[in-house]
């Protein structure tokens, strides 16, 4: 939650829910207009500094792009997949007809 303070008083002025966790930072747009907020959830939010209301919430779309998942274990073929199905990539040219144990993988 975003939290704005009088600093001259002390007093709490707002309280901005929508984050879930932590927030890790919070500025001004260069207009003075907008709120910026970033959160451990992944969020960039943005708010109204007049009326104080959320006016959008942007997140990646695909938290796991990119990410190279060959030697990933603990995992089912079907986890495997999704993970794939979300922007995961993995190396099957090494031995695409077999998926070595993680204690005898060779190299």
């Amino acid at each position: 939650m975003v939290r704005l303070w009088d600093v001259a008083t002390g007093r709490s002025l707002a309280a901005l829910p929508g984050h879930i966790g932590a927030v890790r930072g919070i500025a001004f747009t260069a207009s003075g207009r907008m709120i910026v907020s970033g959160g451990l959830d992944g969020t960039v939010r943005l708010w109204d500094r007049n009326t104080l209301s959320l006016v959008r919430t942007l997140r990646a779309d695909r938290r796991y792009e990119r990410m190279d998942i060959t030697d990933l274990s603990g995992v089912t073929e079907a986890q495997r997949t999704v993970l794939i199905a979300l922007g995961a990539t993995e190396d099957t040219h090494s031995h695409p007809s077999y998926r070595w144990p993680a204690a005898a993988r060779p190299g």
